[in-house]
């Protein structure tokens, strides 16, 4: 018996004893969101008790055949930037994850995820199970990224962010004069009058985050400065929120910088050069730099090394 191929985007199906006998093209489009029936005859189907055979859309289903559909990946050519190991053992693998590198998949991005990463890593170790990630991290922010290796490894540091036992650290380069010391004790939720979905905004679930800058600088003339960050609570970009309703953006966030049409605009073409001064960076240059956790008894410790990037940013 054949398994679903881990470095390949599609879908994995059993034939449910409800759909016995239906056209193959009728039962993927009722079992896969928003795929319509002529885009379903368009899909290589692969019988993976018969991994050889290609599936002809017009034959019949049975139940509990497993089939594996592919679709095309929607980055084939990308070459993505390549994650750097900071830490193996039996439990977890710990990545510096670039910028650039979504974790998950999304619409636009198959090959260029931790996921598809670990699943080739997984490939040639002898067919183990792919490491998953624990957590997330935007697309571009940088930084430390713990992966499990198996499901009780995965539940227990699932537990340890429920129970408060992970402790992060960040850092950023952002816009103006900070204060030495300060925290951001705002609220969080959607931003109702935004027209991009995900946008964070004043709401109402706490959010507080802790503040240090450590060093100043400058570049174009317009002041900067390295700031530490220490989230007490894990809203959705709330280290970048927080930072922009404090007057201090991160430098180069397309969405909480200085106009978010940036961000909807890099969503459909490459920005112009008058676009990316306005932001005064090809990312937003926030990186996670340390994590601390209590795990089975033991104490964590990972960093990952500020990246070049972004001490770039502060002179010219």
């Amino acid at each position: 018996m054949s398994r679903p191929p881990r470095t390949e985007a599609g879908w994995s199906l059993v034939v449910d004893p409800g759909s016995d006998g239906l056209r193959l093209d009728r039962f993927l489009s009722l079992r896969i969101a928003r795929l319509s029936r002529s885009r379903a005859a368009r899909l290589d189907v692969v019988d993976l008790d018969d991994p050889g055979r290609i599936l002809k859309k017009s034959q019949p289903v049975r139940a509990g055949q497993r089939l594996w559909a592919r679709r095309p990946m929607p980055d084939a050519d990308a070459r993505p930037p390549v994650p750097t190991e900071l830490h193996r053992d039996r439990d977890l693998i710990v990545l510096d994850k670039p910028a650039g590198l979504a974790v998950h998949p999304t619409a636009t991005r198959f090959k260029a995820t931790v996921t598809h990463y670990l699943a080739a890593l997984a490939e040639s170790d002898d067919g183990a199970p792919p490491p998953e990630p624990a957590h997330r991290l935007d697309v571009e922010t940088s930084g430390v990224l713990i992966c499990t290796r198996h499901r009780l490894a995965d539940r227990r540091i699932k537990a340890a962010f429920a129970e408060e036992r992970v402790h992060k650290t960040y850092l950023a380069v952002v816009e103006g004069h900070p204060p030495d010391r300060w925290r951001v004790d705002r609220p969080l939720g959607f931003d109702p009058d935004s027209a991009v979905r995900l946008k964070m905004g004043p709401g109402d679930k706490p959010a507080r985050t802790d503040f240090e800058t450590l060093r100043r600088g400058a570049r174009g003339g317009r002041p900067r400065a390295v700031v530490r960050a220490r989230p007490r609570t894990g809203r959705q970009h709330q280290i970048r929120v927080h930072l922009a309703l404090a007057g201090h953006p991160i430098v180069g966030d397309k969405l909480y910088g200085p106009d978010e049409g940036l961000f909807l605009a890099h969503l459909e073409r490459p920005l112009t050069p008058a676009e990316r001064a306005r932001l005064g960076a090809d990312r937003h240059a926030l990186h996670a730099w340390r994590l601390a956790l209590d795990l089975d008894g033991r104490r964590l410790r990972f960093e990952a090394p500020w990246p070049a990037e972004l001490e770039a940013l502060l002179s010219d």
